[in-house]
């Protein structure tokens, strides 16, 4: 009989919980977390156990044992494993870490003789308004946040620091609600109205900073990180590509304070919502922002798979806060998310047209003139009805029409090699996979039994392999040219004369008209396949047919997809028919009728000035892909078909309006006040960016294995007053976060609340970070008086250092002219290409934007102030930055040193740092004066180069790029 273990002795009687009964996701989850799901967890279950999930934790593991018996922790094996002495037994294992304390021991033991009581994360339970907390000093706060702020403060023994001056606080709210720092002007304004009435001045100069066109571009520029926007492709050769105006569409969101819930609708389904505009369409280029690679060589399902899963990803950790991208492979390893649920939710995504392909399809163009995009989406929209009514037409005709499949064939190639195999009544062509791009096939079909007449010629391309091609998609064919002609026994030719080719989807990437006509691009299966697909010619004449006539049919194929891929088919079958109806419909009244309104509507869309954007556009659902489980996450290893499209169990449930859940359902899921996550995400996401630090400190992670929140009640209380009273709207809540008292106080710290508090979590003084790379270059062009404020446009290219611009695809970076608007243009506007980043943004902690980022990590380097000093863009601004100190000040040294100091600082200069600057210019200038040379290329007088230097120290002190 064995020894109870010491460890029992240790063991306190008394429940340990603070809180008396146990609460799992308090008490429990951490010590699972952080002790057991390493090897019983969503990755690993070792011996069938994992403590991720419900079900599991109260079965039986492979021994037969029940882990978790409620009520009886005697007869539970999680208990008897976590005390044994016996080491072959003990969890965890000696060699993977330390036993479990007495305490987590009982509060264990506790937590099953309460019943095991199981409870979901917090973040994943619906969030509820808290009262107000009750607080000493209530005359501090001005409005609720304050409350739950002063709470947690007092019951640290804390106080609020002192109210910021009037020049902090606007400098802080300048750029924290439009990137830039505010004007001398403005200082003298607000500082003036704050000495009457301080609140009030606030609440004021909110509106202000809030009606700014700057704001926009403030807010647009932290949701590209999100959005890993970038004006290039990414991987291979990483090309240029066209995707601004969703920039420009963001900016305009956030001016016009669009409901955050409509906002998040837009980007995931705009193209979706019943009349979409043309402002919705291009919101989708949201999701079109993964990568894609043009490279030669390169598999485009294994990319357009990968931008599938990335959007799926990055949806998560943009609108949910939780990782998502592991479950790819495996259960999630800390939260309740199963590894086919993955897979659920991947389908949503998974029915859209792009491919991968180079030319970025599907695209729409998009005015560059906004005042014509409801002319433009009319047009659209136009085009889209009649091309649908058209293929409806020819759908009606198709399905009255009876086909007669050619069954006897002969097949050659001079560069293919080809072979005749009968399919279901077919004479199939088919060609071995070594046939070349230029291959052309000379096919002889006898006449079909029955056939006395030919009104249209069917020509199908399938996949080699029919059910594996529906999981494994594979290369397809382009029919570069058809001609067809009939060949009588006396040996007479007739060239079949097509009126027109009409394809099986009414919105064909290229016109398959191509295919009649010489050198067309023509009807093809754009670029992989998984199903059979076929194109339809009609004749101009219907064409009687005798005994023993026989069809003479080339087919031209399409050359090469991305340099590498033959588009060449492999397998093909032909059959005609003799309704009357194809030719009937085509010389049909309506039919020209709806072919002049396409034309026309075509037509004047191209007169409109337009640039071609990436949008998301789902597959017709005849034509749909299906969605399989991914074998340990290899795309390659196939498993079963995903039934549906779903949501995770933990999460509320979807209420798709159809049996068939779509992409709008899943946009409208998320943007519901029922999920718990959406509305928390976001009023922590808006608050890291003003305060510093998230409510939750890993706005990455809202799940059991990110921190918890500091101040719980308060989130809840925002989220929920966010997505009811405030209507989800941003700048309602911007309003209350900088109207607060919290955030108005003075950022100055102590070295005793420092050591306590460094990343100011608890909030006891005012916010106070460093500006980012996109503020340091913004406030230099202000403060240097160069900034351009035209709002939008295509990309810029401001000034770079010498040697950074090596491109694999040998693009230029053409940077405007001095003095040209164009090259003073905000940051938010510089090209970004992902291999090569704006170098001044990346010094500064700017992403690469490859992937999705929650949040810049603010690093403090000498490079920053290298860069600061000697960046050309920034030399630039240093130069005109002296020039309006020395022409546009007017008074002594002393009147345009002070000017220059409030510029940049945003403070009035104190007696001791204006005597320090005077000194450095009065320095500088006597040693130009003395040695001229010393100046070269600095400024051609002495006082212009000292004023150059000047302006370059007051650009760099620690007060100018701090806001």
């Amino acid at each position: 009989m064995k020894t109870l273990p010491l460890i029992f002795a240790l063991i306190p009687l008394a429940p340990i919980s603070l809180y008396g009964e146990i609460d799992f996701t308090r008490d429990v989850q951490p010590i699972l977390n952080s002790k057991c799901v390493s090897c019983h967890g969503g990755v690993k279950e070792a011996g069938g156990v994992s403590f991720i999930f419900r079900d599991q934790v109260l079965g039986k593991g492979e021994s037969g044992k029940a882990v978790v018996v409620p009520g009886k922790p005697g007869e539970s094996e999680l208990i008897a494993r976590i005390v044994t002495d016996d080491e072959d037994d003990l969890m965890p294992r000696p060699d993977h870490g330390p036993r479990l304390s007495p305490a987590d021991v009982e509060t264990l033991r506790q937590w099953i003789s309460e019943g095991a009581e199981w409870g979901e994360h917090w973040a994943f339970v619906a969030p509820k308004r808290h009262d107000e907390p009750s607080v000493k000093n209530s005359d501090w706060a001005q409005n609720d946040i304050d409350k739950f702020i002063l709470a947690k403060l007092e019951s640290k023994g804390l106080s609020p620091s002192p109210k910021a001056s009037p020049s902090e606080w606007l400098r802080r709210a300048s750029f924290d609600l439009t990137g830039l720092p505010p004007s001398a002007e403005e200082l003298d304004a607000f500082e003036a109205a704050a000495k009457k009435n301080f609140t009030k001045a606030v609440e004021q100069e909110t509106e202000r900073l809030l009606a700014s066109p700057g704001f926009g571009e403030r807010w647009a520029s932290v949701w590209m990180d999100l959005a890993r926007y970038a004006d290039s492709e990414g991987l291979g050769v990483d090309k240029k590509r066209d995707v601004w105006k969703y920039r420009d569409w963001l900016i305009n969101a956030f001016n016009r304070d669009l409901p955050y819930d409509q906002f998040t609708i837009d980007q995931l389904a705009g193209d979706l919502v019943p009349d979409s505009t043309l402002e919705q369409k291009v919101a989708t280029v949201f999701s079109r922002l993964t990568q894609s690679n043009g490279e030669g060589g390169t598999d485009d399902e294994e990319f357009r798979v990968q931008a599938v899963m990335d959007r799926a990803t990055t949806t998560w950790e943009t609108w949910q806060g939780i990782s998502f991208g592991c479950v790819q492979c495996h259960s999630h390893p800390y939260d309740p998310i199963k590894h086919e649920e993955y897979y659920n939710f991947l389908s949503f995504f998974n029915n859209t047209k792009d491919s991968d392909a180079g030319n970025h399809s599907p695209v729409i163009p998009v005015p560059y003139e906004v005042g014509k995009y409801p002319e433009a989406n009319d047009l659209l929209t136009k085009i889209r009805e009649v091309e649908e009514e058209i293929f409806s037409a020819w759908s009606e005709v198709d399905q009255s029409s009876e086909w007669f499949p050619v069954d006897q064939l002969e097949a050659s190639s001079e560069k293919a090699e080809m072979s005749v195999v009968m399919e279901e009544g077919y004479a199939e062509f088919r060609a071995t996979d070594n046939a070349l791009p230029s291959a052309v096939y000379h096919l002889l079909a006898q006449k079909p039994d029955g056939l006395d007449k030919v009104s249209a010629v069917r020509l199908t391309y399938l996949p080699k392999n029919l059910e594996k091609a529906l999981t494994d998609a594979e290369w397809g064919g382009q029919l570069s040219n058809i001609t067809v002609h009939k060949i009588s026994p006396d040996g007479t030719r007739q060239n079949l004369e097509f009126a027109i080719a009409v394809a099986d989807e009414a919105h064909p990437l290229n016109d398959p008209n191509g295919s009649i006509k010489k050198g067309g691009s023509g009807w093809g299966t754009y670029y992989k396949f998984f199903r059979p697909r076929f194109v339809t010619f009609v004749l101009k004449e219907s064409l009687a047919l005798g005994e023993g006539d026989q069809f003479e049919i080339i087919l031209a194929n399409g050359g090469k997809y991305n340099s590498s891929f033959p588009l060449v088919a492999k397998r093909g079958r032909l059959a005609l028919t003799d309704d009357e109806s194809w030719i009937e419909t085509f010389r049909g009244k309506e039919f020209w009728e709806r072919s002049g309104e396409l034309r026309a509507a075509s037509a004047a869309l191209r007169k409109i000035p337009s640039v071609k954007i990436p949008i998301m556009e789902e597959r017709d659902p005849a034509h749909a892909r299906v969605t399989t489980f991914f074998n340990r996450g290899s795309w390659l290893d196939k498993g079963d078909v995903i039934p549906f499209s779903d949501t995770p169990h933990v999460f509320p449930p979807l209420n798709a309006v159809s049996a068939k859940p779509s992409r709008l359902d899943l946009a409208k899921w998320i943007a519901s006040p029922e999920n718990p996550l959406t509305a928390r995400v976001a009023v922590n996401r808006f608050w890291l960016e003003l305060f510093g630090v998230g409510i939750v400190p890993t706005p990455e992670d809202f799940g059991s294995a990110g921190e918890k929140p500091t101040h719980p009640e308060l989130l809840d209380t925002l989220a929920v007053q966010f997505s009811t009273e405030m209507n989800w709207s941003v700048k309602t809540l911007l309003r209350k976060y900088v109207t607060s008292a919290a955030y108005q106080q003075a950022s100055a710290v102590s070295p005793g609340l420092y050591e306590m508090d460094a990343d100011n979590r608890l909030l006891a003084r005012g916010p106070r970070q460093r500006l980012t790379g996109e503020m340091a270059r913004d406030a230099a062009l202000a403060v240097s008086g160069l900034l351009t404020d035209k709002i939008g446009g295509a990309p810029v290219y401001p000034p770079l250092p010498p040697g950074v611009w090596t491109p694999f695809d040998k693009q230029k970076w053409e940077t405007p002219a001095e003095g040209d608007p164009q090259r003073y243009r905000r940051a938010i506007y510089t090209f970004w290409k992902r291999s090569i980043p704006y170098p001044t943004f990346i010094t500064f902690d700017a992403p690469s934007r490859e992937l999705c980022s929650k949040r810049r990590m603010p690093s403090n380097t000498p490079v920053q102030a290298l860069a600061v000093m000697n960046d050309p863009a920034f030399q630039e601004c240093t130069e005109a930055f002296a020039r309006r100190m020395k022409y546009q000040t007017d008074g002594a040294i002393e009147d345009k040193i002070s000017r220059a100091y409030r510029l940049s600082t945003s403070r009035m200069i104190t007696r001791d740092r204006l005597e320090e600057l005077k000194n450095l210019f009065d320095d500088l200038e006597a040693q130009y004066e003395a040695d001229p040379t010393l100046m070269k290329n600095i400024a051609g007088t002495p006082d212009g180069a000292a004023f150059t230097v000047l302006a370059s120290v007051l650009l760099n002190l620690d007060e100018a790029i701090t806001r």
